[in-house]
């Protein structure tokens, strides 16, 4: 995927959810309330970091270990079994924090091979969404201390909705007219 396809993606995303929270708060307000301990998005997210983490290793050079890369399309499955079926803290928050370090990898190696101009921008907020992912990784339990604020002070929920769609149409606007 080029860096214009991912730039343009991730702008509709943040659009999207920007305008969501402009024209119905409560939605959002529910669903950071309810996500914490939501089994289906953890299960969700596992599946897919258990995806990407699956395609991180088949591209990487594992040395004398690359006659057995065949057997991750047999690991991939199981771990996300034994992930689901096991793990007490598998949380929706700390699925999050993995998808989201995981998920910045191709976008990054995308974005420093495309020469395009500007592509540190979309790089930056990658990086910190690589932060916000460790910290939700370690510490799933941020992921209700980072929202709260947001969620009791509606001033400011608003100021993060308009800022999040303006965002999303800047993302937009580089993936259409800049790379």
């Amino acid at each position: 995927m080029s860096l214009q396809w991912i730039s343009i993606i991730l702008g509709v995303l943040a659009t999207a959810g920007g305008l969501v929270g402009i024209i119905k708060p409560d939605l959002i307000k529910r669903f950071s309330e309810l996500f914490p301990r939501s089994v289906i998005p953890a299960w969700i997210l596992t599946a897919l970091c258990c995806w990407l983490g699956a395609k991180e290793a088949l591209g990487m050079n594992m040395g004398f270990l690359d006659a057995y890369k065949k057997f991750i399309y047999l690991l991939s499955p199981v771990v996300f079994i034994v992930s689901v079926v096991y793990m007490k803290e598998l949380l929706a928050p700390r699925a999050l924090g993995g998808f989201l370090l995981l998920i910045a990898v191709p976008i990054v190696r995308t974005a420093s091979m495309s020469g395009s101009p500007l592509f540190q921008i979309l790089v930056a907020v990658v990086y910190i969404w690589v932060i916000y992912g460790i910290v939700l990784l370690m510490s799933p339990w941020y992921f209700r201390k980072c929202y709260a604020p947001f969620v009791e002070k509606e001033g400011l929920f608003q100021v993060a909705a308009y800022t999040k769609t303006a965002m999303g149409i800047l993302f937009i606007a580089l993936g259409l007219f800049v790379y």
